[in-house]
């Protein structure tokens, strides 16, 4: 029992204890000081759970009547996970810490398992997903839980140790946030038009596209109140009576505006003046087509972004300060506008803002003019229209998806294509021309079969006309899963190779080179004593035209372009600046990153046993 030594006055509340008895132990202090000393950061939860079996008085403290201690310990262990739940619910925290320590413990347990049975596969399709799945359907974990848990693993500080552990975190992240989002996103979407808030649409777009980061609408909600903030600062030196500067936005998004059109003029240049001048938001034009300008928290990081993404930023500060900006899907360019003239024609009645360019505020004549478009499109009066929310997802989904087409496609380069095109059909399943895209890109990568059938059969009954690609992809799918079985009922064994019967192999796994012809860097990951390649490949590549041609070691390397490459060991050179190789599959062979070399993992270390020794020779001369 602790004893404390000290002849001060603690005082909390209203209560008031004097240590003034040397003797005086823990217990002896008023709850409040108990509860005090017990939120330390220097007491973990194990430690809780082990003070409050000590006895009745501190069980009491820790259990009965403590669940603000309990939101502490969460926010100390789990400093991301409050952010995921709604801050005006309560919330049972005790309970929160069991279901979450649980969830720690069952996840390392799946991943291990996970690395150990999908060592050899080449990408892990859906269902190899199911033990951690299931958490959440039959166990009825939160996926909020799951993800958070991942995350950490993935944001653990430490990044350039335990690379596997996080490679295969982030594999069924990417599953678990889309299985977790989806059934939110569908319940979002259910709501009635009025309530889709823009918002909440950007931060789950942000989140599905983004599963590895730590995103949360929460997070994005308090960034743009900060922004309100300023502009009320700005409001209130402007004009000190403005009813905007107390204006408190209730639950419900905005359906008109709340102040006359001189006041909400007044609000307007207020925003511009804090966003576009004093914050420095801009239009990315040297970027246009980076995929990160279509996620809000990173519009919120960077400050700049596309139109829709600042303008969706726009208008949610506006609806904060009592201005209704309507989102308007302007051909080539998004717009919002603000009924400034009430009492004029249709034509004339509102005022579109380009946040793109800095606010900048058109009149419907001046929109195309301004824009470059020709006046033949300035004739339709659609484009002027204001449009649901929901239209606007679909068109952020449609811009990543032309985004994800044209990317480089080695390593993970798919990877914004698919995320895209899942979120695409989420907000519109009955697009056949993306539905279609989709089951070729899992028919390429030769994953989520059964998926692919059943999408295939919705095209089939949504369209006729289709019916001949429909039964061609099916029978390709089939043709994949019985090729899938048969593969699967032979087992996979690990060709062990060791250095005494390969001596003419000069490199090892783990080494980083460099290549003489092409000068690239790369990292060893694998080795065979002569070339491998088929014979129209060692003819392709020049590998005939070499000094020793095919009959030298030739060695699989990571490059730091994100490639995967085949070399020929008189091609390669070893270079020894610390240099890390930033390539997406690094944590599927390699556990750690040590400055001069990598350290292969467990699996690799299997296929070559004696790689790990040969490497730290070769690499430090004083050892060979």
């Amino acid at each position: 029992m602790a004893t404390f030594n000290d002849d001060s006055k603690c005082q909390s509340g209203r209560d008031s204890f004097e240590l003034t008895n040397l003797n005086t132990t823990l217990v002896d202090l008023p709850s409040e000081i108990i509860q005090f000393i017990l939120r330390s950061k220097e007491l973990s939860i194990s430690d809780i759970c082990r003070v409050s079996c000590t006895c009745r008085k501190l069980q009491e403290s820790c259990y009965s009547y403590s669940n603000d201690l309990w939101k502490a310990k969460v926010a100390q262990r789990w400093p991301n996970l409050l952010d995921r739940y709604n801050q005006k619910k309560s919330h049972c925290w005790m309970d929160v810490c069991k279901a979450r320590n649980r969830v720690s413990n069952e996840i390392n347990k799946h991943l291990t398992q996970l690395i150990k049975e999908y060592q050899l596969v080449e990408e892990i399709a859906r269902e190899k997903f199911y033990p951690i799945t299931r958490m959440i359907d039959e166990d009825g974990i939160p996926g909020d839980f799951i993800v958070d848990e991942l995350l950490n693993i993935v944001h653990d500080g430490k990044r350039h140790c335990n690379l596997t552990m996080k490679y295969y975190s982030v594999k069924i992240l990417r599953h678990i946030q889309q299985l977790h989002l989806s059934q939110r996103w569908r319940e979002f979407l259910e709501l009635p038009p009025q309530q889709h808030s823009l918002e909440t649409g950007a931060s789950l777009i942000a989140q599905w596209c983004q599963p590895t980061e730590i995103v949360t609408e929460n997070t994005i909600s308090q960034q743009i109140d900060q922004i309100v903030k300023l502009v009320k600062q700005e409001l209130k030196d402007r004009c000190e009576d403005h009813p905007a500067v107390n204006y408190v936005l209730d639950d419900n998004e905005l359906v008109m505006n709340e102040w006359s059109p001189e006041q909400s003029r007044i609000v307007l240049e207020a925003i511009n003046h804090v966003l576009f001048e004093k914050l420095q938001y801009r239009g990315n034009m040297s970027e246009y087509y980076d995929p990160c300008n279509s996620y809000i928290n990173k519009i919120l990081e960077r400050k700049k972004g596309i139109p829709i993404t600042l303008c969706i930023i726009y208008n949610c500060i506006a609806k904060r300060l009592g201005v209704l900006c309507q989102p308007v899907n302007f051909p080539s360019h998004f717009l919002l506008r603000w009924e400034e003239h009430p009492l004029a024609s249709l034509v004339q009645k509102y005022t579109y803002i380009d946040a793109f360019h800095g606010g900048q505020f058109y009149t419907s004549n001046e929109c195309c003019q301004a824009l470059g478009l020709p006046e033949s499109i300035a004739q339709n009066r659609e484009i002027y229209e204001a449009i649901e929310h929901k239209k606007v997802f679909e068109r952020m989904a449609r811009n990543l998806v032309g985004i994800g087409r044209h990317q480089n496609q080695m390593g993970d380069g798919l990877l914004c294509l698919r995320n895209s095109l899942e979120l695409f059909l989420l907000i519109c399943p009955d697009d056949l021309e993306m539905r279609l895209l989709q089951v070729r890109i899992n028919l390429h990568l030769k994953i989520n079969l059964p998926e692919v059938i059943d999408s295939l059969q919705r095209v089939a009954d949504l369209d006729n006309s289709r019916l001949g690609i429909v039964a061609y992809l099916q029978q390709e799918a089939q043709n994949m899963i019985t090729e899938e079985k048969e593969e699967n009922k032979v087992q996979k064994k690990v060709q062990v190779k060791r250095r005494k019967d390969n001596p003419e192999v000069k490199f090892s796994t783990g080494m980083i080179m460099k290549h003489k012809k092409y000068h690239y860097m790369c990292v060893i990951y694998g080795w065979d004593s002569t070339c491998q390649a088929t014979e129209e490949w060692i003819i392709q590549m020049g590998v005939n035209r070499l000094p020793r041609d095919q009959y030298q070691p030739f060695y699989n390397v990571l490059v730091q372009d994100g490639s995967n490459r085949y070399a020929a060991q008189e091609n390669l050179l070893y270079h020894d600046e610390t240099i890390e190789i930033n390539h997406p599959e690094i944590g599927r062979y390699f556990d750690e990153y040590c400055g001069s070399h990598y350290r292969i993992n467990s699996t690799k270390m299997e296929e070559y046993p004696d790689d790990l020794q040969v490497t730290s020779k070769l690499i430090n001369p004083e050892l060979r």
